[in-house]
C-alpha cells in the first residue's frame, strides 16, 4: 500500500495519541487504587483535561479546511475543545467562581458526548452509504481507513455504529448519574467508567492499526480517540469516590 507523504507527516500525531491513550488507561488504573479522595480542582488532575484537549486541536483544525457539512461538525468538536481549555484553566487557577466551571468534570461529560455523536455519526453515515470522507489537507488517509477491512467490527458492524453505541452508554450513565438514586448514581458512575476504559482501549486498537497495519491516518478517528481519553480522564474521579465512600462507610 502507497503511503502519501502527507500522511506519513501525520503518523506522528497518530502515535502522540496512541502514547496518550496507553498512559491514560495506566493512570486511570493507577488513580482507581488510590485510598483517598482525586483533587479535581486546582490541581494536576484538573490540569490533564487541558493538555488532551489540547492534543485533540490538531486533527480538528486540519477538519476545519474541508468543505460543506463535515466543517460544521468539526466546529462542534472544536467549541468542546476550547470550552474544555477554558474551563479546565479557569478551574487549576481559580479565577471563576462559576458553578459551571466549578463542576465542569460533571458537565463535561455531555458535552464531549454530543462531539462523539457528532464524529461517530459522520463516520457511520460515510460507511453505511460508502460515500468518500472528508479528509483534511495533512491528515488526509480517511478514505484508506474507511476502506481497510478494519472498518467494520468483525466485518460487519461499522466502527463508527459501535462509537454511537459507546457514546449513547455514556449519556445513559451519565443521565442516571444525575437524576436516579443513590445506588443508582454510585453504579451509574462506574458504568461510565467502565464503558470510558474500554473506549480508550478500543481506540488504543484502532490507532495502532493506522499505525502498524494501514498506513493512514484519519482525522476523524484521531478526534474521536481523544474524546475517549477526556471521557476516562473526567470519570476516573467520580468511579474512584465510590470505593472511597464505601471504605469510610465500612
Amino acid at each position: 500500500m502507497t503511503v502519501l507523504v502527507s500522511e506519513i507527516q501525520a503518523n506522528p500525531l497518530a502515535a502522540i495519541v496512541l502514547a496518550a491513550l496507553i498512559i491514560s488507561e495506566i493512570a486511570s488504573l493507577l488513580l482507581m487504587a488510590r485510598k483517598t479522595p482525586i483533587p479535581v480542582v486546582n490541581s494536576w488532575h484538573a490540569g490533564g483535561l487541558t493538555l488532551g484537549a489540547v492534543l485533540g486541536l490538531p486533527a480538528v483544525v486540519d477538519l476545519l479546511q474541508t468543505s460543506g457539512l463535515p466543517v460544521v461538525f468539526a466546529a462542534v468538536v472544536l467549541l468542546a475543545l476550547v470550552l474544555t481549555i477554558i474551563a479546565s484553566v479557569l478551574n487549576v487557577t481559580q479565577k471563576s467562581p462559576h458553578a459551571l466551571v466549578a463542576n465542569w468534570y460533571t458537565w463535561a461529560i455531555p458535552v464531549w458526548v454530543a462531539s462523539g455523536f457528532v464524529v461517530a455519526g459522520y463516520l457511520t453515515f460515510v460507511e453505511v452509504t460508502a460515500t468518500p470522507p472528508a479528509c483534511g489537507p495533512v491528515i488526509n488517509g480517511c478514505h484508506v481507513v474507511q476502506a481497510s477491512p478494519y472498518s467494520k467490527l468483525f466485518g460487519i458492524l461499522p466502527i463508527g455504529v459501535v462509537g454511537l453505541i459507546g457514546y449513547v452508554a455514556v449519556l445513559i450513565g451519565w443521565l442516571m448519574w444525575r437524576l436516579g438514586p443513590a445506588q443508582v448514581q454510585k453504579a451509574s458512575r462506574l458504568a461510565i467508567w467502565v464503558v470510558c476504559f474500554f473506549g480508550v482501549l478500543f481506540s488504543a486498537y484502532l490507532t495502532f492499526l493506522e499505525l502498524g497495519v494501514i498506513g493512514a491516518t484519519c482525522g476523524w478517528c484521531i478526534t474521536s480517540a481523544v474524546l475517549m481519553i477526556l471521557l476516562l480522564w473526567v470519570s476516573t474521579p467520580g468511579a474512584q469516590a465510590v470505593f472511597v465512600v464505601s471504605d469510610d462507610d465500612d
